[in-house]
């Protein structure tokens, strides 16, 4: 069986954070737990006044992990596949929140404090996607809106675990700061015996998002391969800028690349030359508008449109008290793709905007609501 390679991870501040000066809420973790088992991490925090150590909570969710993977595989063995299955819908859950419960509590203590604010594991919310790797099989598990793509030996890509919300979830995406949450983490479990995959790719939601297709981003998670040190961060740079200026975060594992032919299949579909790649200067993104690309997003991913709209619920008020507010946010859509969106939406507006019909239809009830306020 072919080993998986040492693995590398990379995360990026987003364009649009750094133009904030808001640390990188994204944290990335590669390790090795012993010979034959191998991890990859990511975590996404959610940012925002709400979630403001996030970036912590964030960095404390990958150690957790790897604490509660490591003190599991002392004592069960990688060969026994149907208690690993067992540990990623349900134990390891339970003992990765616990330690990162522990940890964020740990980090509060820490601090000093202004005012009466007092502890919430709220403050430090944020997603959580694990990859485990052995020579017999590879396994994950997590919460919330990371993606997984597995490539194969001839260059295929396909997007093997991604979250699947339901309409009546209310929430944009799930977070380990949620309680009650931990049944959410068995329909994110997985476990591939006998692999035949040359590559995984796991990355935060901000990688997805600043593609404008799903086509797009498999073939970037490809190019990933063949991109190492200081290239793929500029190239995550490039695509957040470019993109939807999230953070961004990738880990990848290997155990060898995709056929000659396969690669450079990928790159014709892109039009870029072998020899760009080569210099480290790898696919610039589409330029895509970034409104667009918000409302690929949300009509892609219906269940998650009423509970992005909500958060705004202020925004729908300004604007509706201010008219004249919406036409900066549609100046630079760039800074506030969402906040572009709700501008462009409302009802004297002169934009016409392509809308799936989950997506005008919940424009027009909360712009309803607002008036009705």
């Amino acid at each position: 069986m072919r080993t998986w390679s040492a693995g590398r991870h990379c995360s990026v501040i987003g364009a649009a954070h750094r133009r904030q000066n808001k640390p990188c809420q994204d944290a990335s973790r590669v390790c090795r737990i012993s010979p034959d088992l191998r991890l990859l991490l990511v975590s996404d925090g959610h940012g925002g006044s709400r979630y403001r150590l996030s970036d912590v909570g964030s960095r404390l969710a990958c150690v957790a992990a790897e604490e509660a993977i490591g003190a599991t595989a002392a004592t069960l063995s990688l060969q026994d596949q149907a208690g690993w299955r067992k540990q990623l819908e349900r134990e390891l859950p339970a003992a990765i929140e616990q330690r990162w419960l522990r940890a964020i509590e740990t980090h509060w203590s820490s601090q000093l404090k202004t005012g009466e604010e007092s502890f919430s594991s709220t403050l430090y919310g944020c997603t959580l996607g694990v990859v485990l790797l052995t020579p017999q099989w590879w396994g994950c598990t997590g919460i919330g809106d990371w993606d997984l793509v597995a490539i194969q030996a001839g260059g295929d890509a396909s997007l093997v675990n991604q979250e699947q919300l339901s309409q009546a979830s209310g929430e944009a995406t799930l977070s380990l700061c949620q309680s009650g949450a931990l049944s959410a983490w068995a329909t994110r479990a997985q476990l591939q015996p006998q692999p035949s995959e040359t590559a995984l790719v796991l990355c935060t939601d901000g990688v997805r998002k600043s593609c404008a297709t799903d086509a797009d981003f498999l073939q970037l998670c490809v190019q990933m391969l063949e991109i190492q040190g200081e290239a793929l961060a500029e190239g995550l740079a490039e695509i957040t800028a470019r993109g939807s200026g999230d953070d961004v975060s990738v880990a990848i594992a290997q155990r060898g690349l995709p056929t000659r032919s396969g690669r450079g299949t990928a790159l014709a579909a892109l039009g870029v030359a072998a020899a760009a790649v080569g210099a480290g200067l790898w696919w610039w993104l589409k330029p895509a508008d970034p409104l667009a690309l918000e409302i690929q997003q949300l009509c892609r991913h219906p269940e998650r449109i009423e509970a992005s709209l909500k958060q705004r619920r202020q925004q729908f008020l300004a604007l509706l008290a201010t008219p004249s507010k919406a036409q900066a946010l549609l100046e630079q859509p760039q800074v506030d793709p969402l906040g572009a969106l709700i501008a462009g939406s409302a009802p004297e507006a002169s934009s016409k905007l392509q809308l799936c019909p989950a997506l005008e239809q919940a424009l027009r009830a909360q712009w309803k609501a607002a008036r009705e306020t």
